[in-house]
């Protein structure tokens, strides 16, 4: 029983870490690069304007991450309560990924610079994910050997279902995702009370949205409903 356990913790890391590299590598990269079009160079000079994986991500952080996801998912059954775990993780401040500096005093327009900084994020989750479609569609990944193929597919179509779910996540208008930034822009100062409540607040928020029975089977129902929905729009540009 333990070496099958371990065999799929070695299986799961084998997907869930060159899944989660890409996703935060291109992340970091496109916000460093959006807040340089905005007039802020502090990514750009420091180096995180890189593809190179290991500018954007904790090594160490990283693998306790998934080590610490795997082991939890062993007492849940959904896929959705494995993405659950992974908010959790990054709530309770697991330093998995290295956080692109941005400087918003330098941004040309202050607003402006932070509704598009923030946007590029999610933007890129599903760009990501679209690039993998075209991955699974375009390349000759059926030339290779029979297991090639299954590990590709496997790790690609990986990539797509969680780049979809980040962007989804990264949409909710609550602190620490990036929808919850947006507020702070985005509502009147008469009402910037409201944004300090919810920062103040989330996590215990967050844990009732994720975990409470019947809250969350409709929360992650919702997202889940949303992030099909995406899926199929973006399939729908490729195949």
């Amino acid at each position: 029983m333990l070496n099958n356990q371990m065999l799929e913790l070695l299986n799961v890391l084998a997907i869930l870490f060159p899944t989660f590299m890409v996703i935060f590598t291109f992340r970091g990269f496109f916000k460093a690069l959006v807040a340089r079009l905005m007039g802020d160079d502090t990514a750009y000079e420091l180096g995180f304007m890189s593809l190179n994986p290991l500018v954007h991500i904790n090594l160490t952080g990283f693998v306790a991450a998934i080590v610490a996801i795997f082991i939890l998912s062993l007492f849940l059954s959904t896929y959705m309560s494995l993405v659950a775990l992974f908010v959790i993780i990054i709530l309770i401040g697991a330093q998995f990924t290295i956080p692109t500096p941005i400087n918003e005093n330098k941004f040309k327009n202050y607003s402006l610079g932070i509704i598009f900084v923030t946007l590029v994020v999610p933007i890129t989750n599903f760009l990501t994910a679209l690039l993998f479609m075209y991955g699974i569609k375009y390349l000759p990944i059926s030339l290779l050997p029979k297991y090639a193929v299954v590990s590709f597919k496997e790790i690609f179509g990986t990539i797509i279902e969680i780049s979809i779910i980040f962007g989804v996540l990264d949409l909710i208008p609550l602190p620490p995702f990036d929808g919850g930034r947006l507020l702070r822009v985005l509502l009147p100062k008469s009402m910037q009370h409201i944004v300090d409540w919810l920062e103040r607040y989330s996590f215990f928020i967050l844990l009732t949205l994720f975990f409470m029975p019947i809250v969350k089977d409709y929360f992650l129902g919702a997202i889940y409903l949303v992030a099909l929905l995406i899926k199929v729009g973006l399939a729908k540009l490729v195949f």
